[in-house]
């Protein structure tokens, strides 16, 4: 490789590197946050005397990455952004903002891995993988469709190799979710339906 092109990958492999580790940190966080809002619950529904609030984990695992000096400097000073499901429970969020060229199939494929593991606990669920464009669209689904592919293998070891690709047409049901990682390709605007 020529000298300019080896120092740019070795800079995309290093920021990749420093991307995933943040992303493991909160990870982390956000499970030990999650294991003290259930004690936490489970204290309040056996003694409702208490009137104990139950903390919203993911709320305070970033304040921990913030805390600890591990947002992004371009994020350090953006409020927390609560979200929440259809019955009130706080829903953890993380967004990883990565220039063109910066490898975000990979690390989308490494982020799902690391989410099921770290986080999760399993290697079954149902990922929504949104993509900005057909041309973008056709070649995720060749590359995670293509069990030769690092990103599929990466799909693959997360999920022990029951990894299951879906498009918008394809059906699903609950046992599809419950023995396999199933990963839905989606175009922004079928998404956006």
């Amino acid at each position: 490789l020529p000298h300019r092109t080896g120092v740019t990958m070795l800079r995309a492999l290093a920021y990749q590197q420093r991307t995933l580790d943040t992303l493991d940190a909160y990870l982390t966080l956000l499970g030990q946050e999650k294991a003290t809002a259930e004690a936490v619950a489970k204290l309040a529904a056996e003694n409702p005397a208490l009137d104990l609030p139950v903390p919203d984990f993911a709320e305070r695992a970033w304040g921990k990455m913030k805390d600890a000096g591990r947002l992004p400097p371009s994020r350090a000073a953006i409020p927390f952004s609560p979200r929440f499901d259809g019955i009130g429970r706080p829903v953890p969020n993380a967004v990883l903002k990565v220039p063109t060229g910066g490898g975000k199939t990979l690390l989308a494929a490494h982020a799902v891995s690391r989410i099921l593991g770290r986080y999760l606990g399993g290697n079954t669920g149902f990922v929504l993988w949104i993509v900005p464009n057909e041309a973008i669209y056709s070649q995720t689904l060749k590359r995670i469709a293509d069990r030769q592919h690092p990103y599929r293998q990466i799909l693959d070891r997360a999920a022990a190799g029951r990894v299951k690709i879906l498009e918008k047409g394809d059906r699903l049901d609950a046992r599809d979710v419950e023995a396999n990682l199933c990963v839905m390709l989606l175009m922004l605007q079928s998404a956006n339906r």
